[in-house]
């Protein structure tokens, strides 16, 4: 009796660990990527548009990362607010109605809507 027992809870044990494991190791799918609402992250120093590692000091150098980012779509910068730790951004469409407004990180360059 002690020997089923003891057969029955490895079983168990291994059915619930493979399980569990399976469910931590699903691999990102390149369509998450692309609903992704500033694009992916590429890692390492200047590399790729979001999350790019760049210290931002200026409202000018902020407007420029935003160009830079915007330029396949058919959006203007508007007006850019500096606050301690991060500038304010609107993003504005061809008639000049705010679309979005937009966090950028002083230290990291990285791109948040408040939204």
């Amino acid at each position: 009796m002690n020997r089923i027992l003891t057969i029955t809870f490895i079983l168990i044990a291994i059915i619930v660990f493979t399980r569990a494991n399976q469910s931590f190791a699903q691999p990102m799918h390149n369509e998450w990527r692309e609903k992704a609402p500033y694009g992916n992250y590429c890692p390492g120093y200047r590399r790729g548009w979001y999350g790019a590692k760049r210290t931002v000091r200026t409202a000018e150098q902020a407007k420029r990362i935003l160009k830079e980012y915007f330029s396949p779509l058919d959006v203007k910068i508007g007006r850019i607010k500096e606050r301690k730790w991060f500038f304010v951004a609107e993003i504005l469409d061809k008639n000049d109605v705010l679309i979005d407004t937009i966090i950028i990180d002083k230290r990291t360059g990285r791109i948040r809507s408040i939204y």
